[in-house]
């Protein structure tokens, strides 16, 4: 007889592993300047739909809120001696909620930096930043890290993958997209769009779905998503044939 405590490890680890294929192809954005990268054939050919844009931040968006910084062994030591690797961690961080880092391959101390330094790096991003870091022994295994993490994101299409690759706001105007942009589904161009609309931040919270999806860009699926963060209950799971609070009636800002 199997020990329980095995029997209880397996069936955690099971949840991992699709029991299905999704309906839905697997999208992932990818910076333009990766397009001619192993890994981008990788992606093609495990059937993933590419879009390709030029990407303020990251190389690779899986969802609204996880984006990915690929580096090669030799680049991210690189990044560590022109001192790029914490800039542009920090504006992943600012950019979207759940940054990740993609190291792929390994190899010999490069020249101008320890392997001391090497590992403090590492930690710092772990530790200091907050940044979990996917390690890749060549672009075949990056891909399907990289598939792996869109799937599960995208999974029930509960997120969707969008651009959030801003930088902080610098006026009231811009703090006003840039809270409005959180919502799930939206981006900054749609975020403008509502905020003309409603005219206020507390409109568009306040809006139902029916004048929600009066905007353009605004269909029944995200309109539901919206009133589901705005109006519903913090630490409640949503029931999935109840309609959302707010579906029927809103209110426009002044």
């Amino acid at each position: 007889m199997r020990p329980k405590g095995n029997e209880e490890e397996q069936k955690t680890l099971v949840t991992f592993l699709p029991k299905e294929r999704m309906k839905e192809p697997v999208k992932i954005i990818v910076d333009h300047r990766e397009r001619s990268s192993q890994v981008v054939e990788g992606l093609s050919r495990l059937g993933a739909v590419l879009e390709f844009k030029s990407l303020k931040v990251g190389d690779y968006v899986l969802s609204d809120d996880v984006a990915v910084e690929r580096k090669t062994y030799d680049d991210f030591a690189g990044s560590i001696i022109d001192r790029r690797l914490f800039e542009q961690t920090r504006a992943l961080k600012e950019a979207y909620g759940r940054p990740m880092i993609l190291l792929e391959g390994r190899g010999p101390t490069v020249r101008g930096i320890t392997e001391e330094g090497l590992r403090g790096a590492l930690i710092s991003l772990i530790l200091d930043f907050e940044v979990p870091i996917l390690w890749a022994d060549d672009s075949e295994e990056a891909a399907k890290l990289l598939m792996t993490v869109a799937r599960r994101e995208q999974r029930g299409a509960m997120r969707e993958v969008a651009l959030k690759d801003r930088r902080r706001p610098k006026t009231p105007d811009e703090e006003r997209e840039y809270i409005v942009a959180s919502l799930p589904f939206v981006e900054a161009a749609t975020a403008k769009r509502l905020l003309s609309a409603f005219k206020t931040v507390e409109g568009v919270f306040s809006a139902g779905e029916k004048e929600l999806m009066e905007v353009d860009g605004i269909g029944p699926k995200k309109s539901r998503r919206i009133r589901e963060v705005a109006a519903g209950l913090y630490g409640v799971k949503p029931s999935s044939d109840e309609p959302s609070q707010g579906d029927q009636t809103g209110r426009r800002g002044p």
